[in-house]
């Protein structure tokens, strides 16, 4: 999958022709957004996302969002899963979820307004996102040279006084 903004279907996908078409439903969510006073660049990237979700539904010849299921949404979760970009690796699970949030976001404003009678994502599960650590971490020498800083004769700099402020500057 292209960059975000790389992607932006101007021409509709399946059939524009159908007031229900996915497609049609995508242009009234993005209104509504608008209306409500969305950023433009969350329009954008639910538009981009959803814009792949719709692609990916019209290759199976899913149109309408009557036709989506539950077990549809967690195959489009298992596509982005097994999805390899041009150098051969996977989507991280930030885009995975990235792409699934939207879709969410989407079929509850369909399900609030009446589109359709349930929301078929509603207990759509998340990948989970990896924890990870802090990029820098401060070397031997740093966190030394941090710990030798302050004064700790005065008053004011010494660490195991309550009294003294945390913003109080030690020479």
């Amino acid at each position: 999958m292209p960059r975000k903004g790389v992607y932006r279907p101007k021409t509709p996908i399946g059939d524009a022709a159908d007031p229900d078409s996915l497609w049609n439903y995508l242009q009234r969510f993005s209104q509504w957004q608008l209306e409500k006073n969305y950023s433009a660049k969350t329009v954008e990237g639910r538009e981009v996302s959803l814009g792949y979700f719709i692609a990916w539904c019209a290759e199976r010849g899913l149109m309408r969002p009557q036709e989506i299921t539950k077990p549809m949404l967690e195959r489009y979760q298992r596509h982005l899963f097994l999805h390899r970009k041009k150098d051969g690796e996977p989507l991280s699970t930030r885009t995975q979820i990235a792409f699934t949030t939207p879709v969410r976001a989407f079929f509850k404003w369909l399900s609030k307004h009446n589109h359709i009678l349930y929301n078929p994502a509603s207990e759509l599960e998340l990948p989970r996102q990896e924890r990870r650590l802090p990029r820098h971490i401060l070397t031997v020498a740093e966190v030394e040279a941090i710990l030798a800083g302050p004064d700790l004769k005065t008053p004011m700099c010494a660490r195991s006084t309550p009294a003294a402020p945390m913003t109080a500057r030690c020479s």
